[in-house]
């Protein structure tokens, strides 16, 4: 019972310091957790773009069967050929009618679109340098008019996720540096505070634990409240930007309980650490 009043005494002795420790731990937590999705996250964004990087060779309208099937065996025989698809003339008009809900049907008597392969491409040829090689040889073919890559907009996706990792990263350890000194000097000024009251404690014959208990449950307790105030700020964000996070975890290979639990545990993980160390000064030695 002792310990339990000494944490609320901490509290409304330095109010201040509580809801700086409080706002600090809060933005570490939603920073580390953002920081854990992002950094399992990239690794299977970046697994999606390149398997779904792919070239799409449009044919020319006038063809021939044969033809269309020898550049089919063609393309198949390469070794930077991971998978191909045709998309014959009436798929193409399917997944626009699909895609836009517009039938230029109403409008025209032919089909304006022409049929294509698309292909995917194997890992080791997955750089520019490559790809200019593979558009060259594949646009040199007789039967094909057009050689189109999207090569340049997925190297974009891929080069703007690694930078927001790289810069997530240096906030979040900003942001926990800060958090930890905040909590450090916190404690220092409580211990500082309490001094005269600590030595008389000694002197009656208190142990080591009842000193140190009330600071560790007190920032124990900071974290904890931390905790719930980001799954707060995640459940706001899923319901405002209207986001099936189950869904999104899943597609980066993460449960949602093992996310929130991380959150509700992080806190006060750190704080407990980080006051463990600034109370390494605290003895049973009586000073005189």
């Amino acid at each position: 019972m002792f310990i339990i009043k000494e944490v609320f005494k901490i509290i409304s002795r330095a109010k201040l310091h509580f809801f700086l420790n409080l706002v600090s731990l809060t933005i570490s937590i939603i920073l580390l957790t953002i920081t854990l999705i992002i950094f399992f996250g990239s690794e299977a964004f970046n697994k999606f773009l390149n398997e779904n990087i792919s070239l799409t060779i449009f044919l020319e309208d006038d063809i021939s069967s044969e033809r269309k099937d020898e550049i089919e065996r063609i393309i198949k025989s390469k070794p930077y050929t991971f998978k191909s698809e045709y998309i014959s003339k009436e798929k193409a008009y399917e997944i626009f009618l699909d895609e836009t809900g517009e039938d230029f049907k109403k409008i025209l008597e032919t089909n304006p679109l022409p049929a294509s392969f698309n292909i995917y491409l194997n890992n080791d040829y997955l750089n520019k340098e490559s790809l200019n090689k593979i558009i060259t040889e594949i646009s040199e073919l007789s039967g094909v008019s057009e050689v189109i890559s999207k090569m340049d907009f997925y190297q974009t996706l891929l080069n703007t996720t690694s930078k927001l990792k790289d810069y997530l990263l240096v906030i979040t350890f900003i942001m926990i540096i800060t958090s930890v000194y905040l909590v450090f000097s916190t404690n220092k000024l409580i211990i500082n505070s309490n001094s005269e009251k600590y030595e008389t404690m000694k002197l009656v014959g208190a142990k080591l634990s009842t000193i140190k208990a009330p600071i560790i449950l007190n920032i124990i307790f900071v974290g904890f409240i931390a905790g719930l105030l980001s799954l707060g700020f995640f459940y706001l964000l899923e319901s405002s930007l209207k986001v099936d996070l189950n869904l999104v975890l899943k597609y980066f290979n993460l449960e949602r309980t093992l996310i929130f639990t991380f959150i509700i545990f992080v806190g006060p993980l750190l704080g407990f650490i980080t006051t463990l160390l600034s109370l390494k000064g605290i003895t049973l030695k009586i000073k005189t």
